[in-house]
């Protein structure tokens, strides 16, 4: 993640150190809008990250293809479990309209905003990130705006049914990250892959079944499909070699017999 990207670095006037003046309502631009909420968050002190597709797009580190390009529609942030009111009350604050029904109902672990200007939802997943498997987050809300990029790759290649957006998402991340570990900065961190993997044997199935999936379609990375392949490879070996606990061995004899994961109604995008 570049400086730009970091919370505090520039003011509306692109001047260093200060934080940035949030606008009266949100930006039309979604990735402008995604940095402004996260700052005024952090100011807050309900500090949230942003994950989805508007995560991804924020780590533009490298000149990407066309076909790693897409739009993005809504945002999407990840909050630790117990700063969701002091986070609702930024939002409210920053123009946002809080889905009362939904929030009253689920609120302690997802709840729904709308940016009625721009026409664009804005979702909060609480303390973890639920889809096809559960992805807690909790003490992982670091510096930046985004979750790290190991965590956003993680929210990608644990859904199941993987559609083109997903496809383009993960490859954009793995082509714009050298793997590492996350002590190493801006990585996609293999520790942090493996921890996920080699804990949990239906985590270690559909990620391993979704980077198959997306080496499948490594074309679509164009120019960089050499440098995805070859970071693909690496983290299917990674998690392949990576110590299995005493659990993940007993369910992996049970193996595709039994259901895995979910199939949630709805995918984040």
């Amino acid at each position: 993640m570049t400086d730009a990207d970091r919370p505090g670095t520039r003011t509306v006037d692109g001047a260093a150190d200060s934080p940035r003046v949030p606008a009266a309502g949100p930006l039309p631009d979604v990735r402008a809008e995604a940095r402004r909420v996260v700052t005024a968050t952090d100011a807050a002190g309900a500090p949230a990250r942003v994950v989805g597709g508007v995560a991804v797009g924020l780590h533009d580190h490298v000149e990407l293809p066309a076909s790693l390009v897409r739009p993005y529609a809504d945002i999407d942030l990840a909050v630790q479990a117990g700063a969701e009111a002091s986070l609702a009350r930024v939002l409210v604050e920053l123009g946002y309209e809080p889905d009362r029904k939904f929030n009253a109902l689920y609120g302690y672990r997802r709840m729904l905003f709308w940016d009625r200007p721009n026409e664009r939802q804005l979702d909060v997943f609480v303390g973890q990130f639920s889809m096809c498997h559960k992805l807690d987050f909790s003490g992982r809300l670091g510096p930046g705006t985004t979750l790290t990029p190991a965590d956003l790759l993680l929210t990608k290649l644990q859904i199941v049914e993987l559609n083109t957006k997903d496809v383009v998402d993960a490859l954009g991340l793995v082509v714009s990250h050298e793997l590492g570990i996350e002590v190493d900065g801006d990585v996609i961190g293999l520790d942090r892959l493996t921890a996920v993997t080699a804990g949990d044997w239906g985590w270690f199935t559909t990620v391993s079944d979704s980077l198959a999936r997306v080496r499948d379609r490594v074309e679509v990375a164009g120019s960089l499909a050499e440098v995805a392949a070859g970071r693909l490879d690496a983290i299917a070996a990674a998690l392949e070699g990576a110590p299995k606990s005493l659990r993940w061995r007993a369910r992996a004899r049970v193996g595709r017999r039994m259901p895995w994961y979910e199939l949630p109604e709805e995918h984040i995008r």
